[in-house]
Protein backbone atom coordinates (compact mmCIF):
# COMPACT_ATOMS: atom_id res chain seq x y z
CA UNK A 1 0.00 0.00 0.00
CA UNK A 2 1.12 3.53 -0.82
CA UNK A 3 1.69 6.16 1.83
CA UNK A 4 -0.47 9.28 1.21
CA UNK A 5 2.00 11.56 2.95
CA UNK A 6 4.67 10.89 0.37
CA UNK A 7 2.54 11.86 -2.66
CA UNK A 8 3.50 15.20 -4.30
CA UNK A 9 0.76 17.80 -3.74
CA UNK A 10 0.27 21.51 -3.18
CA UNK A 11 0.00 22.80 0.34
CA UNK A 12 -2.90 24.96 1.40
CA UNK A 13 -0.74 28.09 1.49
CA UNK A 14 0.42 27.50 -2.10
CA UNK A 15 -3.18 27.15 -3.29
CA UNK A 16 -4.24 30.33 -1.46
CA UNK A 17 -1.32 32.30 -2.91
CA UNK A 18 -2.14 31.14 -6.45
CA UNK A 19 -5.81 32.12 -6.00
CA UNK A 20 -4.78 35.55 -4.67
CA UNK A 21 -2.40 36.10 -7.59
CA UNK A 22 -5.07 35.00 -10.07
CA UNK A 23 -7.55 37.44 -8.53
CA UNK A 24 -4.99 40.26 -8.68
CA UNK A 25 -4.28 39.45 -12.33
CA UNK A 26 -8.01 39.54 -13.14
CA UNK A 27 -8.40 42.93 -11.42
CA UNK A 28 -5.40 44.37 -13.32
CA UNK A 29 -6.70 43.10 -16.66
CA UNK A 30 -10.15 44.53 -15.91
CA UNK A 31 -8.61 47.94 -15.16
CA UNK A 32 -6.62 47.83 -18.41
CA UNK A 33 -9.70 46.96 -20.46
CA UNK A 34 -11.80 49.65 -18.77
CA UNK A 35 -9.07 52.25 -19.28
CA UNK A 36 -8.70 51.39 -22.95
CA UNK A 37 -12.47 51.62 -23.48
CA UNK A 38 -12.54 55.08 -21.84
CA UNK A 39 -9.60 56.23 -23.94
CA UNK A 40 -11.29 54.95 -27.09
CA UNK A 41 -14.51 56.80 -26.19
CA UNK A 42 -12.59 60.04 -25.52
CA UNK A 43 -10.85 59.79 -28.90
CA UNK A 44 -14.18 59.17 -30.64
CA UNK A 45 -15.76 62.19 -28.91
CA UNK A 46 -12.86 64.44 -29.91
CA UNK A 47 -12.98 63.24 -33.51
CA UNK A 48 -16.76 63.72 -33.70
CA UNK A 49 -16.44 67.28 -32.37
CA UNK A 50 -13.56 68.00 -34.75
CA UNK A 51 -15.66 66.79 -37.68
CA UNK A 52 -18.56 68.91 -36.41
CA UNK A 53 -16.35 72.03 -36.37
CA UNK A 54 -14.98 71.23 -39.83
CA UNK A 55 -18.56 70.92 -41.13
CA UNK A 56 -19.46 74.27 -39.54
CA UNK A 57 -16.43 75.90 -41.17
CA UNK A 58 -17.37 74.41 -44.55
CA UNK A 59 -20.91 75.86 -44.24
CA UNK A 60 -19.50 79.22 -43.19
CA UNK A 61 -17.17 79.25 -46.18
CA UNK A 62 -20.07 78.34 -48.49
CA UNK A 63 -22.12 81.23 -47.06
CA UNK A 64 -19.20 83.62 -47.61
CA UNK A 65 -18.58 82.40 -51.16
CA UNK A 66 -22.25 82.92 -52.08
CA UNK A 67 -22.42 86.35 -50.41
CA UNK A 68 -23.41 89.32 -52.52
CA UNK A 69 -20.71 91.75 -53.61
CA UNK A 70 -20.35 95.31 -52.39
CA UNK A 71 -19.75 98.15 -54.89
CA UNK A 72 -16.02 97.82 -54.18
CA UNK A 73 -16.10 94.25 -55.50
CA UNK A 74 -15.56 92.51 -52.16
CA UNK A 75 -18.00 90.13 -50.51
CA UNK A 76 -20.57 91.66 -48.19
CA UNK A 77 -19.10 90.21 -44.99
CA UNK A 78 -18.63 92.08 -41.70
CA UNK A 79 -16.85 90.74 -38.60
CA UNK A 80 -17.43 92.21 -35.14
CA UNK A 81 -17.30 91.22 -31.47
CA UNK A 82 -20.23 91.60 -29.10
CA UNK A 83 -20.41 90.25 -25.53
CA UNK A 84 -17.34 88.01 -25.97
CA UNK A 85 -18.82 86.50 -29.11
CA UNK A 86 -17.50 86.76 -32.63
CA UNK A 87 -20.22 87.70 -35.11
CA UNK A 88 -19.75 87.22 -38.84
CA UNK A 89 -22.54 88.96 -40.73
CA UNK A 90 -23.09 87.95 -44.37
CA UNK A 91 -25.55 89.53 -46.78
CA UNK A 92 -26.69 87.45 -49.72
CA UNK A 93 -29.57 86.76 -52.04
CA UNK A 94 -31.63 83.60 -52.01
CA UNK A 95 -34.94 82.06 -52.94
CA UNK A 96 -37.81 82.23 -50.49
CA UNK A 97 -38.94 78.82 -49.25
CA UNK A 98 -42.50 80.14 -48.88
CA UNK A 99 -43.29 81.79 -52.22
CA UNK A 100 -40.18 81.08 -54.35
CA UNK A 101 -39.42 84.82 -54.74
CA UNK A 102 -35.93 86.27 -54.79
CA UNK A 103 -35.11 87.84 -51.46
CA UNK A 104 -32.21 89.34 -49.57
CA UNK A 105 -31.09 87.72 -46.37
CA UNK A 106 -28.61 88.49 -43.62
CA UNK A 107 -26.88 85.48 -42.13
CA UNK A 108 -25.13 86.00 -38.80
CA UNK A 109 -22.75 83.38 -37.49
CA UNK A 110 -22.03 83.59 -33.74
CA UNK A 111 -18.99 81.93 -32.19
CA UNK A 112 -18.36 82.12 -28.45
CA UNK A 113 -18.77 80.65 -25.01
CA UNK A 114 -22.34 79.60 -25.88
CA UNK A 115 -21.16 77.56 -28.86
CA UNK A 116 -21.87 78.20 -32.54
CA UNK A 117 -25.15 79.40 -33.97
CA UNK A 118 -26.38 80.55 -37.37
CA UNK A 119 -29.13 83.17 -37.57
CA UNK A 120 -30.95 83.98 -40.83
CA UNK A 121 -32.98 87.20 -41.12
CA UNK A 122 -35.16 87.70 -44.17
CA UNK A 123 -38.67 88.80 -45.07
CA UNK A 124 -39.77 85.20 -44.34
CA UNK A 125 -38.76 85.62 -40.69
CA UNK A 126 -35.88 85.12 -38.30
CA UNK A 127 -34.50 81.62 -37.94
CA UNK A 128 -31.77 80.62 -35.51
CA UNK A 129 -30.07 77.25 -35.33
CA UNK A 130 -27.55 76.19 -32.71
CA UNK A 131 -24.93 74.09 -34.43
CA UNK A 132 -22.75 73.38 -31.40
CA UNK A 133 -23.17 74.03 -27.70
CA UNK A 134 -19.55 73.52 -26.64
CA UNK A 135 -17.70 76.52 -25.31
CA UNK A 136 -15.00 77.80 -27.65
CA UNK A 137 -12.82 80.81 -28.28
CA UNK A 138 -12.49 82.43 -31.68
CA UNK A 139 -10.17 84.96 -33.18
CA UNK A 140 -9.96 86.60 -36.58
CA UNK A 141 -6.62 87.66 -37.99
CA UNK A 142 -6.72 89.81 -41.14
CA UNK A 143 -4.14 88.60 -43.65
CA UNK A 144 -4.97 90.94 -46.55
CA UNK A 145 -7.82 93.28 -47.44
CA UNK A 146 -9.93 90.35 -48.62
CA UNK A 147 -8.38 87.40 -46.75
CA UNK A 148 -8.70 86.58 -43.07
CA UNK A 149 -7.80 83.68 -40.84
CA UNK A 150 -10.46 82.32 -38.49
CA UNK A 151 -9.03 80.47 -35.47
CA UNK A 152 -11.28 78.31 -33.29
CA UNK A 153 -9.93 77.03 -29.97
CA UNK A 154 -11.58 74.65 -27.54
CA UNK A 155 -10.33 72.31 -24.83
CA UNK A 156 -9.62 69.45 -27.21
CA UNK A 157 -8.00 71.15 -30.22
CA UNK A 158 -7.37 74.28 -32.27
CA UNK A 159 -8.65 74.64 -35.82
CA UNK A 160 -7.98 77.46 -38.26
CA UNK A 161 -9.23 78.31 -41.74
CA UNK A 162 -8.21 80.89 -44.30
CA UNK A 163 -11.22 82.57 -45.86
CA UNK A 164 -11.10 84.71 -48.98
CA UNK A 165 -13.74 87.36 -49.46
Amino acid sequence: MMNLRNLPAFTLIEVLISIALSGLLIVLLNNQITGSLKTDQNIKNKMEYKIEIETILAHLEADIQTASNTPSGYKSVVNFYSKDQLHISIKKFGISAIDQDLLGAEITWKFGNLGVSRNIKSKDGNFERHLSKKELQTNIIPIDTNIFKLIIKCDEFTKSKLIKL
